[in-house]
Parts: structure tokens; sequence; C-alpha cells
């Protein structure tokens, strides 16, 4: 009684209150004992679907982007100038990999969308209709915890397939950027092997028509289409292949050689041998009429029979073959046309050798300058002298040979002096070398000729020639522009009273600083 009316008077719960205190915290905890055993396999259940339905998105979209028949805008395969598809691991499989990613997370973001919708995921538990339509159920607190778990559930699944996707395509970044840079590298490579290999061996590509240096030349498919740069780069390293579906070498090891090369200038086809040898350019200047063009095709005659020199291209031997016929009639060939110079292409072993007929009117008119580009590309030079054009001899000339002879009214020491201006026009480094070649040496008779005495050291009887023909002029001007300087009587008969030099000679010393 006493207790009682402590506790009534303190305000103390009864034991009757305890006992219903200690039922309804018992009936708490295995509420929620109950709730988190149902609620672990509601979130699993919910990041599991969350997590395949991301899945399924993400794979659907990819398969879409890597589809054959989609979209390729993006890569821009054909950017490139030559008629022929960029490489993928040139470049566009980064593209593809970045618009993939980014279609990727688009869907996934669509996907998260709808799984977060209140229709879907937000009431999921009150779409039950026994769960609906007991007042009594939707108050229990389990139902909040399994709405909870399902809205966790989704969540976690969507942030793990976001997790995978990044994780995925940040390791295929990482791969691809390294298949492209090695692409890249090899081709890189690849490219300064065959510039540096040429630049080694001394091999330029001109043009034997506009006279221009090329970087390279324009190579030519079978079906006809033109490729500027076939080299190893963005549209292949070892094998390029043209929209015709025909594979071309980008390598002159590889097989690059065998095509048909052509001016990117002027579209002149180009010898086969451009960029396999080393290429000499030799001009024949002289004024109009001093016999350049007998003198260059005999010259060219007796490299083929004794120097193994072969015509490089058509256009030398068809034209070599007309000269022949017509000197062997007697006649001589047509006048050069001032337009353009005439180039003979020989194969002379391992050299490339481009001989050029220039026109008088070139090289002894001040205001033709810009048609005598082909003279920066010399090597050497050969100035053709008549020497009936020289006063002192042309006096003692036989009248009958004066008359038969096609004499030029040029004086030589003008065609020199033109001849190093232009070169100095054209900002071009004097060649290291000039053979003054005495032509028509047949018209020298007698005591006339340089070499009538039989002088042991021909140069040296030559030079001495002009100068006591009163053109001392002529050989102290070559001798200051010019490191060497080497002369020669040549005459285009096979057969002379006096000797005369062999009328390749010029030309093989000028390619290899000795005679014959």
């Amino acid at each position: 009684m006493a207790a009682r009316r402590l506790r009534r008077d303190t305000g103390l719960p009864g034991r009757g209150e305890d006992d219903h205190m200690i039922v309804q915290l018992f009936l708490s905890l295995l509420q929620a004992v109950l709730a988190l055993l149902v609620a672990g396999p509601v979130l699993a259940a919910a990041v599991a679907l969350s997590l395949t339905l991301a899945l399924v998105a993400i794979i659907r979209e990819a398969l879409d982007c890597l589809a054959a028949q989609a979209d390729t805008e993006h890569l821009a395969l054909d950017a490139l100038p030559d008629p022929a598809d960029r490489r993928y691991l040139s470049g566009p499989a980064l593209r593809d990999h970045r618009r993939l990613g980014v279609a990727c997370l688009v869907a996934l973001h669509q996907r998260g969308l709808t799984q977060f919708d209140e229709s879907f995921a937000g009431n999921g538990p009150h779409r039950v209709r026994p769960i609906r339509e007991s007042e009594l159920i939707t108050r229990l607190p389990a139902v909040g915890i399994l709405t909870f778990s399902t809205r966790a559930g989704f969540a976690l699944g969507y942030v793990l397939a976001l997790a995978l996707l990044a994780g995925t395509w940040l390791v295929q970044l990482v791969l691809l950027t390294a298949a492209v840079a090695g692409f890249r590298l090899l081709s890189g490579t690849l490219w300064l092997f065959e510039v540096f290999s040429l630049a080694l061996r001394q091999i330029t590509t001109e043009c034997p028509r506009c006279h221009t240096r090329l970087t390279r030349p324009v190579f030519v498919c079978p079906c006809g289409r033109e490729h500027h740069a076939l080299v190893p780069g963005a549209q292949g390293v070892f094998l390029r292949t043209c929209r015709c579906g025909q594979g071309l070498p980008t390598l002159l090891l590889t097989g690059k050689r065998g095509l048909s090369p052509r001016c990117g200038g002027c579209g002149a086809s180009l010898p086969s041998p451009t960029q396999l040898m080393p290429t000499r350019h030799v001009p024949v200047v002289g004024g109009t009429g001093a016999g350049k063009s007998v003198f260059l095709h005999t010259a060219v005659a007796c490299m083929r029979s004794g120097h193994d020199a072969v015509p490089a291209d058509p256009f030398t031997d068809s034209r070599l073959a007309e000269t022949g016929a017509l000197l062997a009639d007697g006649l001589f060939p047509p006048r050069t046309p001032v337009s353009r110079p005439v180039s003979y292409t020989l194969q002379v072993r391992n050299r490339l050798l481009h001989l050029y007929d220039a026109a008088g009117e070139i090289v002894q008119d001040a205001d033709r300058i810009a048609d005598s580009v082909f003279l920066a590309l010399s090597d050497g030079v050969v100035l053709v002298i008549d020497p009936l054009a020289l006063p002192a001899v042309r006096a003692r000339a036989d009248p009958d040979v004066l008359g038969a002879s096609r004499t030029s009214g040029t004086d030589p020491k003008t065609v020199l002096d033109l001849l190093t201006e232009t070169l100095s026009e054209h900002h071009t480094a004097t060649p290291r070398r000039i053979a003054v070649v005495i032509t028509k040496g047949d018209t020298l008779s007698g005591p006339t000729h340089p070499y009538a005495t039989r002088p042991p050291d021909r140069p040296a009887a030559v030079r001495a020639w002009l100068i006591a023909h009163g053109h001392a002029d002529i050989v102290h001007s070559a001798e200051h522009h010019f490191p060497h300087v080497h002369y020669f009587v040549v005459t285009y008969l096979t057969t002379s009273p006096t000797s005369h030099d062999d009328p390749a000679a010029p030309v093989h010393w000028l390619l290899t600083g000795t005679t014959p």
C-alpha cells in the first residue's frame, strides 16, 4: 500500500504500464528486424533490377552507334584532299569513342529518369491492391522502409551503372589513345625515314617541263586518280586504299616506285626513276646558232654508246631519233623554241641526268630571265662557243666554210655575263663547274686549230687559243665566277683530220670531275 502510494505521489509508472512499455518496445524491435530482413532483399533486388535495366539501355545504345548503317559523318573519313579514306586508328577511333560515350551517358540518364519516376519507383508498394486498400498496412513503418529501400536500390543501381560506364569508357580511352599514338608514331617515323634517306642520297625531284623543284611527285593510281601526298600518314601506314579499291604502297621500299609519277604543278609525266637515284641538271647555253643542239645530240649519242646512258623517258628517245635522222641526211635540227628549253633526260648508271638545250635568246636577252628558271637547278654548266663567232677566227676563215656553216652572231662574253647575272637573279649559288666547249672544230683547219700541234695539255691549249684570239675576257670571267673551269674542242663529225675531244667528255667531267 505504501509502495503504490509512493508511485502515485511521485508520478512513476506502475507494473502494468511497465509491462505494456516492454511489449511495445519488443514489438517495435521485432518489426524493425522483420523490416530489415525484408528490406535487404528488396534493396538487393532493386539494385539488380536498376543495374540490369541501365546496362541493357547502355548496350542497346552502343550497338546502335556501332552498327554498320550508323551515321559516320562525325568521323570525317573523307576530309583529306587525296582520294582515299582516313584510317580508323589515325583519329576517327577517338571521335567514335567520344560519340559512343556521350550517347551511352544520355541513354543512362534517360533510363534513370524513368526509374525515378513517381509512378514507377516512388509509390511502388502502394500500387499493390491489398496495401493500397488497407489503411492499417499503409500506416505500418515497414511500408515506408520498403519504399525507401526500393528508391535507394534504384539509386544505387544507377550509380553502379554510371561508375561501370565511366570506368569502362576511361579504360577504352587509354587503350585507344595508345593505339592512335602508336599509329601516328609509326607513320611519322616511316615518313621521316623516307625523307632522310632521300636527303642522305641527295635525291631531289624536279620537273623537266616547268623546271620546278617538287617536295614530292604526284603518283597516279591505275584508275587515273591522283594522290598528291602518297606517304605514310592518316590514310595508311604501309598501304593506302584508293577510292577505286586499289591498294597503293606509301613507301618506295614497298613498291611506290612502280607507280606513274607526275608533276603537281604542270601535270607533266616524270621519268620512272624519279626518287630512286640522285638527279643532276646540266644546262647547255650559248648564242643562237652556236651549235648547242648538235653538240647535245652528239654528246648523248656518245654517252649511250660508251657510258651506259639510256633515255629515261619516251620524249628523250623520240627526240634523239629525230635529230639523228636529220644529221644523217646532212641537215641541222630546227632551232630550239624560245618558250621552253628542250630537256633530255638520261639514266646514267646510278644518276638521273637532265640536259637542257636552251634557246640562245634566253641567255643573250636580259628580258628573258623569267624563262630561265631551269638555270636555278644547275649542277654544272656547258658554255658552247662557236669559233666562227670570234672576229679573229672569222676574219681568217675559208669563205666556203663560212657559207656552209650556220654561224652565231652573238658574242660569247655577252652570253657568259648574262648567265652569271641570271644565276644571281634567281638567288642561286653559282655551280662549281663550267665546261667551255668550242664547237664546230671541223671548221678550224691547219694552224688555227687549238690541237694542231698535238699539245699534251689540251685544256691549257684551248685556254691559250681563246686568249690569243682576243677573248681573254671570257677566260678571266669564267675563272672568276666558277671555281673549276675546263676547256674542250668538239665536232659532230665522226672523222676529222685533227683529233677532237669526245663530245661526251664535258658532261662526264661535270658529273665526275674527270675526263674519259
